[in-house]
């Protein structure tokens, strides 16, 4: 099985970080702007379990990229797609070739920065993804996934 580029793990630290923001801005916001627009404090016993649990939820967050990267994985042969991912819940999804409707490449602005693609292969009812691939084995994976999709649908 394939594994994913190196460059998805600095996409992964940044939604990490864009995350642990948030949860710095809502803190500060229950801290500092709550109290200006309703008379009644929050309990501070409330506040330091929040902010504990926010504490907790970034750092858990930060040290599972790595086993997140080490776990996913994907493979293209002749009959399937398969996606390997999961680190406390493993799962392996297996797309038939012949399912396979079309296979779209995306880009949002951190896989940009980072020259890395998400694709999505699109079947009857549903999708799956693979979360990064290069922009050059993104495009060489769906011409071939599309190729022996089209060669699968005419054995049929």
């Amino acid at each position: 099985m394939q594994v994913l580029p190196k460059q998805i793990k600095i996409v992964w630290y940044l939604m990490e970080l864009i995350f642990a923001a948030v949860i710095v801005a809502v803190l500060a916001g229950l801290k500092w702007v709550y109290p200006m627009f309703f008379s009644w404090p929050l309990p501070e016993f409330f506040m330091t379990i929040l902010t504990g649990l926010g504490f907790v939820l970034i750092l858990v967050g930060f040290f599972l990229v790595h086993y997140r990267y080490a776990v996913y994985r994907y493979r293209v042969n002749d009959r399937s797609v398969e996606i390997q991912k999961g680190f406390f819940f493993r799962q392996l999804t297996a797309i038939p070739i012949d399912r396979i409707q079309n296979v779209d490449l995306d880009q949002g602005p951190l896989l940009i920065f980072c020259h890395l693609q998400k694709v999505v292969l699109v079947t009857g009812g549903s999708h799956h993804e693979i979360e990064a691939l290069t922009v050059e084995d993104a495009k060489a994976f769906k011409d071939q996934v599309m190729l022996l999709a089209k060669e699968a649908r005419h054995e049929s």
